[in-house]
């Protein structure tokens, strides 16, 4: 920015282009409202600016936003915004736009801390950090129009889904609403009226793939979404941590004869091709998908891969997850034990401490893994391996992606605290992978039952790291 000042005050004309909302038109009007100036203010319209981005300049003869959207225009007010005191501002010009199209934050409303409050001003937190997409789940906290049963007694009111759904879309942020369409769904099994349905007496948590009645009842309740959540183009189906796959008598059948990731594979296409069928793109979480890779090519490409790793904090790094090698998880080279151990960060140590599984990753990493994923693991495997890895092998088979970050998980902590270096590290580093594989963006999860504001640095961090993949330095919780 420059050293001249110029003022902007009650008396500088204000212009507008059609559309510009009555939001965008009250923060403009506030800028000019304590100064003294007479400098014109001017919004245009440019649509040779990317999406999403603006342009800035402030010149003695007038301050001048162009954007080509409403998003453009709302991130310009804001940056002006930031610049100005008591009608000042200095002369100068800025050009920005984000580095990751979709720029999400997981609203978990199934979290005892977050209610129909706590989820109105999160919302507005995701507007200040320009994220423009909410990834929001109920699990018992919705209020089913039909299945009563299912809905907790401090489920949300069918009037607070809708006035979030609008919050959200007067603040630009586009709503994906997520409802399992297999696992996780205790809170409607452990109901005597849905045990017909249950893959099994125990965990509860899973129905049953091979009962029409599974498929038929996760129709109703995308419907009853749908209704909720108007003009969405997503819907988010979980999927994920299908363990119960196989374990009903005629599942047994079906697993023996055509394994695991058939019968998960036939389901959920099942399941997407309904949502497909009502104009909306359908997105699964990838764990199950990864871990039984011998099928997923059989997956509609329709379907968009969310991507979920908690663990990755470096680029190349000490650990990976190896779920296609028979369902491991976090694992590391027993060698970051002993001899490399003095080149870990602080962070990894953490992660290689409560997660990672040491193994010999030359020796004992099967050939068939090898041959299908080596190309994924970057150049200074067995050592430490490309962040991120099947970002790659996933877009190759025509998926896209969408990665998902961690923002309130388990078992690490910081000084007592969440394990915010975690969460910032992980953040970033999926983001600038997520923009040198040009996929779809990045939404940061949300899963523990931390209070609204232990969950903010998280979603600051996305903010900052999914617009601008390039600000680099340690991520520390210095804020």
């Amino acid at each position: 920015m420059g050293d001249t000042i110029i003022a902007l005050g009650p008396g500088s004309p204000i212009t507008v282009p059609e559309g510009t909302s009555d939001w965008e038109r009250q923060a403009l009007g506030e800028l000019a409202q304590h100064g003294s100036g007479i400098t014109p203010l001017r919004v245009r319209h440019d649509a040779d600016l990317v999406a999403e981005g603006y342009r800035l300049e402030v010149s003695p003869e007038a301050v001048e936003l162009s954007a080509g959207d409403a998003r453009g225009r709302r991130y310009g007010i804001e940056r002006l915004r930031q610049m100005t005191a008591n009608g000042l501002v200095k002369t100068g010009r800025i050009v920005d736009s984000p580095s990751l199209g979709m720029r999400g934050y997981h609203l978990n409303l199934s979290l005892s801390t977050i209610g129909f409050n706590e989820g109105m001003r999160l919302l507005d937190s995701m507007a200040n950090w320009r994220l423009n997409t909410v990834l929001v789940e109920y699990n018992a906290r919705y209020p089913y129009k039909k299945h009563h049963a299912m809905s907790a007694p401090d489920a949300l009111q069918r009037e607070q889904v809708c006035e979030l759904v609008s919050h959200a879309q007067a603040l630009n942020i586009e709503v994906i609403p997520l409802h399992q369409c297999l696992g996780h769904v205790e809170y409607i099994l452990n109901h005597d009226a849905y045990a017909h349905l249950r893959e099994e007496d125990e965990h509860r948590d899973q129905w049953c793939p091979l009962k029409k009645e599974s498929l038929a009842l996760f129709k109703e309740c995308v419907d009853d979404f749908v209704e909720l959540h108007p003009g969405i183009r997503y819907f988010h189906m979980g999927g994920d941590e299908a363990r119960r796959l196989g374990t009903c008598p005629k599942c047994a059948k079906e697993t023996e004869a055509h394994g695991k990731g058939r019968l998960y594979v036939d389901f959920v296409t099942k399941a997407a091709e309904y949502v497909l069928s009502l104009g909306l793109t359908p997105i699964v979480w990838d764990d199950m998908l990864c871990t039984h890779s011998e099928v997923i090519e059989q997956m509609p490409r329709e379907i968009v891969i969310m991507y979920w790793d908690y663990w990755t904090v470096n680029d190349p790094c000490a650990i990976f997850v190896a779920r296609p090698e028979n369902g491991l998880g976090v694992v590391t080279d027993r060698r970051w034990l002993g001899p490399w151990r003095a080149e870990l960060g602080e962070v990894e140590q953490r992660m290689i401490a409560h997660f990672a599984k040491p193994m010999d990753f030359q020796t004992e990493l099967s050939p068939a893994f090898c041959a299908k994923f080596g190309k994924y693991l970057g150049n200074q495997f067995p050592k430490r391996i490309r962040a991120f890895p099947y970002i790659e092998f996933y877009q190759d088979l025509g998926f896209k992606v969408i990665g998902a970050a961690a923002g309130g998980s388990n078992t690490s902590a910081w000084h007592g605290l969440p394990d915010w270096p975690r969460y910032g590290d992980n953040i970033r580093v999926f983001c600038r992978r997520l923009h040198e594989a040009g996929s779809l963006g990045v939404v940061t999860t949300a899963w523990y039952n931390f209070p609204p504001e232990a969950m903010l640095p998280a979603l600051m961090y996305t903010g900052q790291f999914a617009w601008n993949v390039a600000i680099t330095g340690e991520c520390c919780a210095k804020l």
